[in-house]
């Protein structure tokens, strides 16, 4: 978990830093990528079956659409 944590960090700072498009968006690809690893493991950690999972991705997202 901390080395995912540790290289979402490492690439939000690439992305930061990054000039050309395809640089960006093969970054932001590879966000996603971890931050769906990091998810897949925090719900393993909380012990959460499909249904509860759904209920935390429905109401993450629209969270996430609000701000």
């Amino acid at each position: 978990m901390v080395e995912l944590v540790e290289r979402m960090l490492a690439l939000h700072r690439q992305l930061t830093a990054a000039k050309l498009e395809h640089e960006q968006i093969s970054l932001q690809r590879q966000i996603a990528a971890t931050d769906r690893q990091i998810d897949h493991l925090v719900y393993e950690l909380y012990g959460l079956n499909d249904e509860e999972i759904k209920f935390v991705k429905e109401n993450t997202s629209r969270t996430t659409q609000q701000e």
